[in-house]
């Protein structure tokens, strides 16, 4: 069972309750979801097979579409306040499934956690309403997923299928950043990362699914 504080944690919005008083409709692979990114928050066990198999659970926890959306009633927010560093996106197949599953896991996070603290620094430089809980929310559906990939037991099936030389560190490869004051822009190159390197990491995990 997910607690209202750990719900509100996720999403920094409303319980369960609160959230069918506003029409929000959570889809069974969603709820899923939900509990297994509240379970590893809140220091629970969590059933990592239903983010690593199923693509469906997967793309239900991307919240792009809906922030897109809720864009629309934040007139405020046509600019950000501080400037966001886009992810990293480009994919050369080959060369990607070529590296270490280790060092791909590394750029996933490294461009996972760049967007959470961009976000919540930019949050810190509004108020409090439309735009604030927006980016919350950004912050939140990111975060989450950095939460997930660094799972232990993620990490631990990693190093058992995928071992590697224990006193090297994950190697990032050095690509031109970029960021932008357009969260549109922000959205778009967030949900080019979900469908691209985290889907072939996760695809690359091998994990042992049902």
């Amino acid at each position: 069972m997910i607690s209202p504080a750990c719900f509100a944690s996720l999403y920094g919005t409303q319980s369960p309750t609160s959230c069918s008083e506003c029409g929000m409709a959570i889809s069974r692979p969603l709820l899923l979801l939900l509990v297994l990114v509240s379970s590893t928050v809140c220091g629970g066990d969590a059933n990592l097979s239903t983010f690593l198999c199923d693509w469906t659970a997967r793309n239900d926890m991307n919240q792009v579409e809906s922030l897109r959306t809720s864009m629309k009633d934040c007139s405020d927010l046509s600019r950000l306040p501080s400037r966001i560093r886009l992810p990293h996106t480009k994919v050369h197949k080959n060369d990607w499934e070529s590296r270490p599953v280790q060092d791909r896991m590394a750029e996933v996070l490294q461009s996972l956690s760049n967007l959470v603290q961009d976000v919540k620094a930019a949050r810190k430089l509004v108020q409090a309403g439309c735009s604030s809980s927006l980016l919350e929310r950004l912050e939140n559906n990111a975060n989450n997923y950095r939460v997930i990939l660094t799972h232990r037991s993620i990490t631990v099936e990693i190093e058992q299928r995928h071992p590697t030389d224990g006193t090297r560190p994950p190697t990032i490869q050095k690509e031109p950043s970029e960021d932008t004051d357009d969260l549109d822009k922000v959205l778009r190159y967030f949900d080019k990362l979900l469908s691209g390197r985290l889907e072939l990491l996760i695809t690359g995990l091998n994990w042992s699914c049902p």
